[in-house]
């Protein structure tokens, strides 16, 4: 299905210039070439240079609100593997990985009955800051620059295709298990500064809920937090 794309040279934040838009009631993306505020979850900066895909969509889903940055991360691993990358992964709940370091990174926003999800994908990017040490681009892994319109446009058509699915009813959660990192490992998960969950991993749910099989054997979902690996 067809929807309107605006592009832009340079904005402050896709997000942002989305939220402007919601009023309008219509399902939109937004793409810039350069972010100047770019923001992950709980307001962490982006880093956000030329050489990135910085792509946001619009939509006001009338079911499985839970599962859009799902198929977020679907789309951008379809859109890999349609690029030849194979060792791709989805680290719960926001986070593709390519040869095991960070390719991508999903923002959703939830304003009343719409949902902005926004992409941040490492392209063309050839080098990160220090603190950014286990941060990846599609240049790093291959020397080679590609077109961020063919990425673009692909990362687009598996969006749209996959967001009718689950709005129709016909998406197929199987499709994303085989993709999930970490089933069966030890995690910590912080729910906030002062409350965390340790266990294991067992699975995610059709709502895109993390399930957690306590140290104490308890089995807990969770929709939001941070997962730290316990190696």
């Amino acid at each position: 299905m067809h929807k309107e794309l605006l592009k832009f040279k340079q904005v402050a934040s896709t997000q942002d210039v989305l939220r402007r838009l919601i009023k309008n009631r219509k399902e939109i993306a937004v793409f810039a070439y350069r972010q100047t505020k770019g923001r992950g979850r709980y307001k962490r900066e982006w880093f956000s240079p030329a050489g990135g895909l910085y792509l946001s969509i619009l939509v006001f889903p009338e079911r499985h609100i839970n599962s859009i940055p799902l198929i977020s991360c679907l789309s951008v691993i379809e859109t890999l593997k349609r690029l030849n990358f194979n060792k791709v992964s989805i680290h719960w709940p926001n986070d593709v990985f390519l040869n095991n370091k960070k390719i991508c990174g999903i923002l959703s926003e939830r304003i009343d009955s719409a949902i902005i999800c926004g992409i941040g994908l490492n392209v063309n990017i050839k080098n990160f800051p220090s603190k950014l040490s286990n941060a990846t681009s599609l240049y790093i892994e291959t020397g080679r620059i590609y077109s961020l319109e063919k990425i673009l446009n692909l990362c687009l058509k598996n969006f749209w295709n996959f967001y009718d699915s689950l709005q129709n009813d016909t998406f197929n959660i199987a499709d994303a298990y085989q993709y999930i990192s970490g089933v069966g490992e030890p995690v910590v998960v912080k729910l906030s500064s002062k409350e965390i969950i340790k266990g294991i991993i067992h699975n995610v749910d059709e709502d895109w809920s993390l399930i957690v099989r306590t140290d104490n054997g308890m089995i807990k979902k969770i929709y939001y937090g941070d997962v730290i690996r316990v190696l």
